[in-house]
């Protein structure tokens, strides 16, 4: 996102995701020599360190490139070097929840209700249907709650996650989802995950922390993943810059973890060779589907499973701000994957193509247009609602289109914020004439005041490429925030300091769109007809930035 827009919908964000985790598979095959592709991601400066784990024929070989700091005196990356996995967590509190439900601990279908109100945490749900949530709904993605608490509000954009304590979770999932619907579709949540975890370290009594060591890393002999980096793990890296590790507090379960290709590679012996002990649940049972569409995947109660050609794929892939990971299996083969990159290196597209993993085509119903157009919040904030790739999509002034999931009775959840949308038809149960926007409790109403979204009349404008050449270079809107733009593959690409590269498309007169976000920017040019500066405008904010490479 070009800037952070604090507005009325401030909450309903792509930030802080632990990355966009289950729904892409980038395209771009890999080669086929592993070695060779971990160092074509380094030398392109994609990524400062890659380590690769594969297990082919009963055999373990490992693939290393990079370095674990930009330092020229860095020790060189290997399969016994730690990186923080993010999501990869979640499956490791997922192990935790079926080892627990063997010991007869907790049930699958116990509830957040049972839980919290046996053990007096006097908590008062805003939303009745929140304490019937079962553990197995918060494992699975089905629980209805958001992909973040409405009340993480971080102070440090860099490490997000800090400092989001017990009574901030406490709080969050008090009012969880009020005056809306819960539903009970799949939508990725590192609230509910990170809320699973905290719950079984509450019934364990020692914490989260504590629980996971002794039943679940402890008994796979997995030393190295751990809370806390090693002095010697990766760095990380992102846009070609160094990058803090996000810290955890209750939210830990959701993706705190470090670890080793040589540790992952261990973890998945548990599954794939029969002679491998240490846990008491049946690994059969992690492998049954639960769910039987997560996106364009099925799900476990521990990992998502894509098909393949020669049997299921399972996996589970991560990513905090400077570091990715993915781990898969194919049990039918005996083959498995692990990916661990400090940088920006997809592993999911890398480590599913080389298992042979495919996502499914989309089955869902066409979406309903009879709600789409643009409605009137204020005359300065507004929210277009249009249909694209087969989803019905909201955007907000300044921010990005969101995706949002019908629940029944004209109300839609928006899934990665606590929020919902419910649409007023006219008389006779016509097209839509209003909105409804409940967030956190409360509720704006927006009259419909256009039958068009304004961003779905946004058409690109025809440019020949070696025009598009003079735009190209840096452009500061202060000593600490640039623009870098550069002529990828398909057209002018953005970069602001800190964030990733993201198209700009062709509007005419020297303005480029951004379809990632609701922003343009426009370019200045000075008294002999060359590009000097641009003036971003995103929602209500207006930032120049001056050209600096010349």
């Amino acid at each position: 996102m070009p800037v952070d827009v604090r507005c009325r919908m401030r909450a309903i964000s792509s930030r802080f995701l632990l990355g966009g985790l289950l729904l892409a598979v980038a395209g771009g095959a890999p080669a086929s020599d592993r070695q060779d592709w971990v160092d074509e991601q380094v030398a392109s400066g994609a990524a400062l360190a890659i380590v690769v784990g594969e297990r082919r024929g009963g055999a373990t070989r490992h693939y290393a490139g990079g370095s674990i700091s930009p330092a020229d005196t860095a020790p060189a990356a290997g399969p016994d070097t730690q990186f923080q996995i993010g999501s990869v967590t979640k499956a490791f509190t997922h192990l935790l929840l079926a080892e627990m439900t063997a010991a007869g601990d907790v049930d699958y279908d116990t509830t957040l209700g049972e839980l919290l109100g046996e053990r007096g945490t006097g908590i008062e749900f805003a939303n009745a249907a929140v304490a019937e949530t079962t553990l197995l709904e918060l494992a699975t993605h089905t629980s209805g709650l958001p992909r973040l608490p409405a009340n993480l509000t971080p102070a440090d954009a860099a490490d997000p996650y800090r400092s989001y304590g017990e009574a901030a979770l406490l709080a969050g999932l008090a009012a969880a989802r009020q005056k809306q619907p819960l539903g009970d579709h799949y939508a990725y949540s590192n609230f509910g995950a990170g809320l699973l975890g905290w719950l079984l370290g509450r019934v364990e009594g020692s914490g989260y922390e504590a629980a996971l060591r002794e039943r679940v890393l402890n008994p796979l002999g997995l030393d190295s993943t751990t809370f806390e980096p090693a002095g010697d793990a990766a760095r990380g890296y992102r846009s070609g810059e160094p990058a803090p590790a996000w810290s955890f507090d209750a939210l830990a379960a959701a993706g705190a973890l470090w670890s080793t290709s040589t540790d992952l590679m261990r973890l998945t012996r548990w599954y794939l060779d029969s002679a491998v002990t240490g846990l008491r649940h049946d690994p059969a049972a992690d492998l049954e589907i639960v769910v039987e569409r997560a996106g364009p995947y099925r799900l476990t109660r521990v990992w998502h499973m894509a098909a393949s050609a020669k049997g299921p794929v399972y996996w589970h892939s991560g990513r905090t701000g400077g570091y990715g990971a993915f781990l898969g299996f194919r049990p039918a083969t005996g083959e498995a994957v692990t990916i661990l990159v400090s940088g920006d290196t997809d592993p999911t597209a890398a480590g599913l193509e080389w298992l042979g993993g495919e996502p499914r085509p989309a089955d869902a119903p066409a979406p309903d247009t009879t709600v789409t157009g643009q409605y009137r919040v204020t005359p300065q904030f507004g929210i277009g609602v249009f249909a694209s790739g087969g989803r019905l999509l909201a955007q907000a002034s300044g921010q990005p289109p969101l995706s949002l999931t019908p629940l029944g009775d004209d109300w839609y959840a928006i899934d990665v914020a606590d929020a919902s949308v419910h649409f007023v038809r006219g008389e006779g149960g016509t097209a839509a004439v209003a909105l409804e926007l409940v967030q956190n409790g409360v509720v704006q109403r927006a009259e419909k005041v256009a039958e068009q979204a304004a961003t779905a009349g946004r058409t690109e404008k025809a440019l020949p490429r070696e025009a598009l050449v003079e735009y190209t270079g840096e452009y500061a809107i202060s000593e600490s925030a640039r623009f870098t733009i550069r002529l990828g593959d398909e057209g002018l690409e953005v970069r602001l300091t800190g964030q990733p590269f993201l198209p700009v498309y062709p509007g005419g007169d020297d303005r480029f769109f951004y379809r990632a976000v609701d922003a343009d920017l426009l370019f200045e040019r000075d008294a002999d007809g060359r590009v000097d500066a641009l003036v971003l405008h995103q929602g209500p904010i207006r930032q120049r930035a001056e050209r600096v490479d010349r």
